[in-house]
């Protein structure tokens, strides 16, 4: 929260306000430990809190909550988080309804807070089970953020993003790069990526220097990590293929598909098994004579171009 915010509502007061304004405070402040830790003992610091909606007006949430909306929607923000989380890192029944209404709750209570959606819209619209599958609701919640800060160019990326990588209409996404490139403040690279974007739609190259400028740019350790994990994939789909071809050079000079790694380890094509950015070793599939990610690595898990 911005200083602005919280000195505001006191300044206004005199002695016995201010008096009256930290007693509150402070019992607000109790209030949200205890739901923290309500929370938390129950459901885990990182596990999916399927409970917590119990409000799902934003709207209605600001009428009684008399000033405290920052402090409301900074809880409502570390819970989206933690649902998210949960759900994408440990569930088994991957389920992210709770997202969008998290999501409209934080954003109504404060409307200028931006993480809230970059992140929303990204993991909204991201394929299931690495996100919600609704990319129209993650640009519905894009464009409120654009209606309540028209002026910041960043939403441009991520709803330009949405288009390129999820509905794959190239030239939507060239379009909104390019208008939020003309916003102040905007990097020059904006009009190059929109060129990129139009001029080689969808390949692989395109899609990883995307991955990269939203590293670089990335609000908070979640995005930064979830654009290193798209990145350490499209890795590993190139290295498979560069695998599939070396498992292709063995066949024309031994006259068969290697059945295993081992076979192209003796006749010297590779000194080890080789595995993924993560570590995972890549699967040998003689059947259609390919390198493939293993089912067992979370790269497998992700969208693929």
């Amino acid at each position: 929260m911005s200083d602005a915010r919280q000195t505001a509502p006191s300044s206004r007061l005199g002695l016995a306000g201010r008096i009256l304004f930290l007693v509150v405070l402070v019992q607000l402040l109790a209030a949200v430990a205890l739901l923290q830790r309500a929370i938390d003992d129950r459901f885990g610091e990182y596990r999916a809190t399927e409970e917590i909606l119990y409000v799902e007006s934003g709207e209605a949430l600001k009428k009684v909550l008399l000033g405290f909306e920052s402090l409301a929607a900074d809880l409502y923000w570390l819970r989206t988080v933690q649902y998210f989380g949960g759900q994408r890192l440990y569930s088994t029944d991957k389920r992210f309804e709770l997202l969008e209404p998290l999501l409209k709750i934080t954003t109504t209570l404060d409307p200028h807070l931006r993480v809230a959606y970059t992140y929303g819209a990204t993991f909204l619209s991201e394929p299931w089970p690495t996100g919600g599958g609704e990319p129209l609701k993650g640009l519905a919640l894009i464009d409120k953020g654009i209606e309540n800060n028209p002026d910041n160019w960043r939403f441009y990326l991520d709803k330009g993003f949405i288009y390129f990588w999820v509905l794959k209409d190239y030239k939507k996404a060239a379009e909104i790069f390019l208008e939020g490139s003309k916003l102040p403040g905007a990097p020059y690279w904006m009009v190059a990526t929109a060129g990129r974007t139009l001029t080689r739609g969808g390949d692989r190259d395109t899609a990883k220097e995307l991955w990269r400028i939203l590293y670089d740019t990335a609000e908070n350790e979640q995005m930064r990590h979830n654009a290193l994990t798209h990145l350490q994939q499209l890795d590993a789909l190139d290295q498979a293929e560069a695998l599939t071809a070396l498992a292709g050079k063995f066949k024309e000079q031994q006259g068969y598909f290697p059945e295993s790694w081992q076979e192209m380890i003796a006749a010297g094509y590779l000194r080890g098994v080789p595995a993924d950015p993560l570590g995972v070793p890549y699967v040998l599939n003689p059947r259609d004579e390919r390198a493939e990610v293993s089912e067992d690595s979370f790269l497998a898990a992700l969208p693929t171009r």
